[in-house]
């Protein structure tokens, strides 16, 4: 979107205010002959509101038509986030999966009593993800995989916890958590680890594996910033710490390693369970096993992988019509990254920072790149991606292969002739 005129009125005068003159406000232009006014039609405008009719738009200078371009960028950007239809559970699961941390931290600070937390939010929390779980498979599914990897880093870190408590650095607080949730000084010492492993450990799981990053480095950097939060608890609410540990150096290394080692395993199983967002690339082929391969199987048509949506959409404004299902080497696209691809390449060039509104192949190449991760798109297959997703772009080379093939044939007319 591109502003090029801009209408400016002159304010009425007013008591002060001297009124200009018609003539210093424009040049005086040859008047038209008076046509003759038709019965039944309206009378023409006279006078100030003639010339606010016809007055002359100003062009915009250049550093108002970069501020509309930069606006621009940003309300197409917002646009395309708002428009994704993975945001809404996404961010549901996100929020949800620290009801139970957050309960207890507020119980420990002495805020809220950790029985209340747990019936009107974790309850209500695990309750409402469930839901969306079913009403959302696909969003279901990726949440039950962070809560079991969330689990399973939890009994990694207990682990590593059990040999500080048998070495005398550590006492064991979990079963304290259960007394406080259940209100119930004699509650079994198992339900503390049942809110440890399903609220706490498998909760934050399910949270970090609806964030857009994997791997052991991200799931390191997560176990650190819960673990600075732990520290951030005990120091600066004391009575925290007669409920759970007593802040030493040797406790606070021992925790911030414990939780090195549960996001380092959250980070590793899910980024094998999941597939890895941001670092996908096309897999490089040899250019001498490429040319070997081409002249023995002869020519060869490429493919690109358009995908499928993974379950078929019954409705809403990220249903993609059914298409051909093609295949490409080593990798495969979803349904929403089919969905941004198609939100960006609506937008105009210049929303995306090209300095026009004319789009090629290299052009289209960056921003399927930027939605998707996936790079060395070759030509052919961003033809198939467009022709899959039923756009026209009007590209330039589209154009000017056009123009080439109607000068051939009207050379190969004129040589016939």
């Amino acid at each position: 979107m591109t502003v090029t005129r801009l209408e400016v009125r002159q304010p009425a005068p007013g008591p002060g205010r001297p009124q200009r003159s018609q003539q210093s406000q424009r040049p005086q232009q040859p008047r038209r002959p008076q046509q003759a006014q038709r019965p039944g039609e309206a009378e023409p405008p006279r006078g100030r509101e003639a010339d606010a009719a016809v007055a002359p738009a100003r062009p915009l200078s250049r550093t108002a038509r970069r501020a509309a371009a930069e606006d621009a960028k940003l309300l197409a950007a917002i646009r395309v986030l708002l428009s994704n239809p993975s945001l809404f559970p996404r961010l549901l699961y996100l929020a949800f999966g620290f009801a139970a941390i957050t309960s207890l931290g507020v119980a420990l600070a002495g805020a809220v009593p950790l029985p209340y937390g747990f019936h009107y939010a974790v309850i209500p929390a695990f309750t409402i993800m469930f839901l969306l779980g079913l009403r959302y498979p696909a969003w279901g599914k990726r949440a039950l995989i962070g809560l079991v990897a969330g689990m399973i880093a939890t009994g990694v870190y207990d682990i590593l916890r059990l040999g500080l408590m048998l070495a005398g650095l550590w006492g064991d607080p979990i079963p304290s958590i259960g007394q406080l949730a259940l209100n119930d000084p004699n509650a079994e010492w198992y339900w503390g680890y049942v809110w440890r492993f399903v609220g706490n450990g498998g909760g934050m799981g399910l949270a970090f594996a609806m964030l857009p990053w994997r791997g052991v480095k991200l799931g390191i950097a997560y176990g650190s910033a819960i673990c600075m939060g732990l520290v951030v608890l005990l120091y600066f609410w004391p009575v925290s710490q007669e409920h759970f540990f007593a802040l030493t150096p040797a406790t606070a290394a021992g925790g911030m390693a414990g939780h090195w080692v549960y996001g380092a395993v959250l980070g590793w199983l899910t980024a094998r369970w999941l597939p890895p967002v941001g670092r996908r690339r096309r897999p490089r082929r040899d250019r001498r096993n490429r040319d070997e391969a081409g002249a023995a199987a002869g020519p060869r048509a490429a493919t690109v992988l358009v995908a499928v949506p993974d379950e078929p959409a019954v409705g809403g404004h990220g249903a993609l019509p059914a298409g051909p299902v093609l295949t490409m080497p080593g990798d495969r696209l979803t349904s929403d990254e089919l969905y941004t691809v198609r939100c960006a390449l609506q937008q105009p060039p210049r929303a995306h920072g090209f300095a026009s509104d004319q789009w090629t192949l290299r052009r289209v190449a960056r921003v399927v790149e930027r939605a998707t991760g996936v790079r060395g798109w070759q030509p052919a297959e961003l033809m198939g991606l467009l022709e899959a997703l039923d756009l026209d772009l009007d590209l330039r080379e589209q154009r000017e292969q056009r123009r080439d093939q109607a000068a051939t044939n009207a050379a190969r007319t004129t040589l016939v002739s």
